[in-house]
């Protein structure tokens, strides 16, 4: 008897460490294939590094200029700070409404005033601990007193009324549908369910209401709500108007004739309509536009409000009183290929991608203000079949635009030619008794000729070409002010006769307006317009300087010295134009200025996908290996070369092809494959593994920080404040500070800045974006690049591009013309790296037409490197899933890396690995160029900080590796054990030995 319990409880323990065994070898299998990923989260390395103790090289290449966190946190924090201060936008300010006056008593309205938007949602949502609530910043910062009752009952209603998604829910994703039809509530408390203390007189001084807008990534905001019968929330369905509740809160405010002021703040990054502020119902007298706040913004808010600090924000987007105006909103959310139905699954076989969509960009180069200014301007002419346009019905904020405490005025205007610039200079005096900033703006207009019409060339009548911002200017001080403008940014695309950058015969204005109409009003009065067609105001022909191209030019602009010597520019992107695309069925008609009524888009396009589309979209067009003459690079040669003797050397330094030949076809692999919020270590050249992170408002730190300092660094405003303090010093001074953060987290590499254009206000990512205007956003990206840059933390500018909007972000097709796609989408990414010195990019998930960014030749290598210069490397958006990012594709076109943490079997790292076997020479020479964009931003890099160029890096067991191999060890073992005490017992027993 006791020998068969002894079976049994054998038996049982030999099945259980047998599966125990089973499970570690099978957990060792997944977690080696995520491996990278794990180390990151676990903040352990997979390998460490030896140094010579007789080297005494200084390794601290990169130095922080702070002793401690703490030191690193305050400085953050004082110039996001600044961001709020200086970007926040002042719209309107009747009878001196603000600044509010000293010990005011004041009531705070609305849900958002207790829970302010800091952020957006999704990769680039920030940690917001220890921001300060609304009434927490005012009595920091005001000796203002803040009706309390109210404030406690709107802190207790927080969970039963806030916006729906609310901050950090990212459940809402584009669907079906597309967009957050019958989801996105604001949920305002009405009016009737506020308590008595609403309307408490002794807080009767002013009432400031908070009005705000949450999105962010993977949603778009809808301009078309399904409210299921919510009739309380905007009439229409569109949410970037004030909705009923909001209305009747401001309406009773006004009624209850409790409140000397009423003052709005707008706590959004999409740009809602304004109809509102003067709408006499409602008695609004100040309103102003503070963006999303970030950490410590609502201090810069409190400042405003009580004039410790002087608005001077200029908008960065133009603000409507109806956004469906615009030419864009027709082809906002895109489409569904019309015969999708007769392609089959395999169009919806793609994991997170999709085949399905597409959007047109039909509206070509009329975004923003260079729609409504140059209708505008046909309108007052009286040209172009204008429709009888209304400038006044739709646009209540000029691009450009804001208000301050004090008065300036300009004088001195003059313009100097240079051999390849132009000098534009003014004076600008402060008139009021308000010391304050002024932002002075520079803009040009370029002649719409007979050749542009006949070439399809599209020319907007005025556009941002220089800006700056004074000092503080005391009462009654002068500054004069010099931009120098390059004449290349006069020039503009022919895509269809010259096929490069054109500079057209004419006359050319360049004026200074406080907004882009007021810049254009200008230029109508020197050209002897009709002042009763007109409508705003004008600094004067005064302030216009006319200069004359004698001839066309086709060659001057027509060649690049940026990145490759004298590289012809041509075109690039032929396969996003429908009109262009070799196998499409169908024309687009684009929006011209010679036909306003004619060609205004009023639908989405239909359009029909083609089997040569198709092929493209499903990887039917399968890759082929090239035919060379050239031989295999070297690789895995023994030397003695490490990357730390490649810090600060030229990226054309032809000892880093000896350092080359020692990288072997494996490292290559796994660099270039497994990419994951990092770059891989190298042994044969002592390379470290790096660590990436999101984002544009700051390191997010989500996945990396296992040390907790994601808290202690800054969060800071989102960028459209950034760009709207047209101060790129400052901005210099938000670089440095990210780069600070990188150094105090352990970060080499900064997912960021995002460089993609207000194309429409219902973008979901538009607080990660700068402005509508691709010169502003290139601008200060530049100096935020070389801020950032300058601490050693490399930039991927994202997302490379035409990410413009989210619905179907994942692998649509974008359709446009190579003028507009160059002209608005392109030129702030190429700013921020011909001026920035942006290391790297990571690319989108879109396509150029049916081609996928990041396998697209003529965007990644012709104009990314031989016609900007990058040096650094292209990585893809995240690519764990999807069947879109092919390797030898992306590699082959000039993508580098791939956002991936998967290297086992079926990895992109695994594939390559895979097709050594094929013999592809030029495949292996593409990967060892990527390996050499990778090394060289690595190298110049704080990640080399404690790196000397005698170190050695070896490979090194992680603990949790270990511990899973110790699993492994002790249940194998166990396993065998039992095992063998089994069939011992079994033995015995049969031979008749049990024990009674």
């Amino acid at each position: 008897m006791k020998r068969l319990i002894r079976i049994r409880l054998w038996t049982i323990l030999c099945i259980v460490t047998t599966v125990l065994f089973i499970v570690s070898i099978v957990g060792n299998i997944i977690t080696s294939n995520f491996e990278s990923v794990i180390n990151i989260a676990l903040n352990t390395e997979s390998s460490k590094v030896i140094s010579d103790p007789n080297d005494t090289t200084d390794t601290n290449y990169f130095k922080s200029a702070y002793n401690s966190v703490e030191e690193t946190k305050a400085a953050d924090r004082a110039v996001a700070e600044r961001l709020t201060e200086e970007g926040s936008v002042l719209l309107k300010n009747a009878n001196n409404a603000l600044p509010l006056a000293s010990n005011a008593n004041v009531t705070l309205f609305g849900h958002s005033s207790v829970n302010t938007i800091v952020c957006g949602t999704g990769s680039a949502d920030i940690d917001d601990t220890g921001a300060p609530t609304f009434k927490e910043a005012i009595e920091a910062r005001t000796d203002l007193n803040v009706n309390k009752d109210l404030w406690d009952f709107y802190v207790s209603k927080i969970d039963e009324y806030q916006t729906n998604p609310k901050k950090g829910d990212n459940s809402i994703r584009n669907g079906a549908d597309g967009v957050t039809k019958g989801a996105y509530t604001v949920n305002e408390i009405p009016w009737d369910k506020l308590p008595a203390a609403k309307t408490n007189a002794n807080f009767g001084d002013a009432a400031i209401v908070m009005v705000s807008r949450l999105a962010g990534e993977m949603y778009d905001l809808p301009a078309d709500v399904e409210h299921q019968g919510n009739i309380n929330e905007s009439p229409t369905g569109n949410t970037l108007e004030l909705t009923i509740q909001e209305r009747d809160l401001i309406k009773n405010i006004k009624n209850s004739g409790k409140f000397k002021k009423i003052i709005v703040l707008i706590n959004s990054t999409n740009a809602m309509e304004c109809d509102f502020v003067d709408d006499p119902e409602l008695g609004v007298d100040a309103c102003m536009w503070i963006g999303y706040t970030g950490l410590v913004g609502l201090y810069g808010v409190a400042d405003l409000l009580v004039g410790n600090v002087n608005p001077s924000g200029r908008l960065v987007d133009t603000y409507c009183l109806d956004n469906t105006t615009s030419p864009v909103h027709a082809n906002i959310y895109g489409g569904t290929w019309s015969n999708v139905a007769d392609y089959g699954s395999k169009m919806y076989d793609y994991q997170l991608d999709s085949n399905m969509y597409y959007n047109v960009y039909q509206e070509g180069i009329y975004v923003g203000y260079r729609y409504y200014e140059t209708r505008y301007e046909d309108y007052v002419l009286n040209q172009g079949n204008h429709g009888n346009y209304d400038y006044s019905k739709d646009v209540k904020y000029p691009f450009g635009y804001g208000l301050s405490y004090s008065t300036f005025e300009y004088s001195d205007f003059s313009v100097k030619e240079n051999d390849d610039s132009f000098d534009v200079k003014v004076k600008v005096t402060n008139v009021s008794n308000v010391a304050g900033k002024e932002v002075v703006e520079v803009y040009f207009q370029s002649p719409y000729t007979q050749y542009d019409k006949e070439n399809g060339i599209e020319k907007a009548a005025i556009e941002l070409c220089g800006f700056a911002k004074t000092g503080l200017l005391a009462a009654g001080a002068s500054e004069t002010v010099t931009i120098n403008v390059p004449k290349k940014e006069l020039r503009a695309y022919d895509a269809n006769n010259a096929k490069t950058y054109i500079l057209d015969a004419g006359d050319y204005y360049f004026t200074v307006g406080t907004g882009a109409h007021e810049a254009l009003n200008n230029v109508l009065l020197a050209k002897g317009a009709d002042q009763s067609r007109m409508y705003g105001t004008s600094l004067g022909i005064d302030f216009v300087y006319k200069w004359n191209n004698p001839t066309l030019d086709t060659k001057k602009y027509s060649v690049s010295n940026d990145g490759a010597q004298n590289y012809a520019i041509t075109n690039q992107l032929s396969t996003a134009d429908l009109n262009k695309f070799n196998g499409s069925e169908q024309e687009i008609t684009y929006l011209t200025r010679n036909d306003w009524t004619g060609t205004f888009p009023k639908e989405t396009v239909s359009v029909k996908l083609t089997q040569a589309m198709y092929n493209e979209l499903t990887g039917l067009k399968e890759y082929k290996i090239k035919e060379t003459t050239r031989q295999m690079p070297t690789m895995g040669k023994k030397g003695n070369l490490t990357l730390a003797q490649m810090i600060g050397k030229d990226f054309n330094d032809p000892l880093w092809q000896e350092l080359l030949d020692q990288v072997t076809y494996e490292e290559m692999c796994l660099l270039i494959g497994v990419g994951y919020h990092s770059t891989y270590s190298m042994t044969s050249i002592a390379k470290p593994r790096t660590t990436d992170e999101n984002g544009p408002q700051g390191f997010t730190t989500k996945l990396t920080d296992v040390m907790g300092l994601s808290g202690t660094m800054c969060a800071y405003t989102d960028e459209n404040i950034m760009a709207a303090t047209y101060n790129v010093d400052l901005m210099y001074e938000v670089g440095q500070c990210l780069g600070e953060d990188g150094l105090a987290l352990g970060m080499s590499g900064l997912y960021g800045p995002a460089m993609n254009t207000h194309r429409s206000p219902y973008s979901g990512r538009n607080f990660e974006y700068y402005s509508e205007d691709g010169f502003l956003g290139g601008k200060i990206a530049a100096a935020e690049v070389q801020g950032i840059q300058s601490k050693g933390v490399y930039v991927y500018l994202k997302h490379f591009a035409f990410n413009d909007s989210e619905t179907h972000c994942r692998c649509t097709s974008i359709f446009g013309n190579e003028q507009a796609l160059r002209e608005v989408y392109l030129e702030p990414f190429e700013h921020a790296v011909i001026e920035g010195g942006a290391y790297n990019v990571m690319n989108s998930f879109s396509r150029v037409g049916v081609v996928w960014t990041g396998a697209h030749e003529g965007l990644m290598t012709n104009i990314l490197r031989n016609e900007w210069g990058m040096r650094g490397f292209g990585l893809t958006d995240y690519s764990n899933t999807g069947k879109t990012y092919d390797v030898k594709l992306g590699v082959m076109a000039g993508t580098d890396s791939w956002d991936c943490s998967a290297q086992g079997p079926g990895s992109w790292s695994d594939k390559l690995m895979q097709w050594e076997s094929k013999g592809d020479v030029e495949l292996t020479w593409a990967m060892r160029d990527a390996t050499h964009r990778i090394l060289y931003t690595v190298a110049n890099s704080n990640a080399m900080n404690g790196i000397s160029p005698t170190s050695k890096i070896v490979n090194v067991v992680p603990w949790w590796k270990a511990a899973i191999y110790g699993l492994m060890g002790v249940t194998g073992l166990c396993a065998v054990g039992s095992a063998g005490l089994l069939v011992t017992s079994i033995v015995l027993k049969k031979k008749g030995k049990d024990e009674e």
